[in-house]
């Protein structure tokens, strides 16, 4: 029966010391899990704020892109009135111009057809006077 004591003792060590190893075992996967779970918790905490100030920057640049599309549209605005201003201006020159050629001409050509004169001076119409215009200018 000493046999079987030692035995049983023995076998009922070996089970301890194997119970012992599963569970320091059991205790470093809890630990181990913990640390994970830990680390976890950091990394969503970390995307959370990453995603918050992504989304805000998003936010940032759509607003100065709005306020960028607006003052694109104003200046487009204010380039169309320029213009059109421009065009007006140079329809009034070009309407003065022409006024103002047409005038000189054919009010030298009105004088001449109403005067007595049968073969007017081609030159006084064309304003030069009774002298030809010099040659090479």
């Amino acid at each position: 029966m000493n046999q079987v004591d030692a035995r049983t003792r023995h076998d009922l060590g070996v089970l301890a010391e194997h119970r012992q190893r599963l569970e320091l075992d059991i205790q470093k996967r809890e630990l181990d899990l913990s640390r994970r779970e830990k680390a976890m918790a950091r990394r969503a905490t970390i995307t959370a704020i990453r995603l918050g100030s992504h989304a805000r920057a998003l936010d940032e640049a759509r607003d100065a892109n709005a306020a960028l599309r607006a003052k694109n549209s104003e200046l487009m605005q204010e380039i169309e009135e320029v213009n059109d201003e421009r065009n007006q201006l140079i329809a009034a020159e070009l309407t003065f111009a022409h006024d103002r050629f047409t005038s000189k001409t054919y009010g030298g050509l009105r004088a001449v057809v109403g005067s007595e004169q049968s073969h007017p001076d081609p030159h006084a119409q064309a304003g030069y006077g009774s002298r030809p215009p010099r040659s090479g200018s």
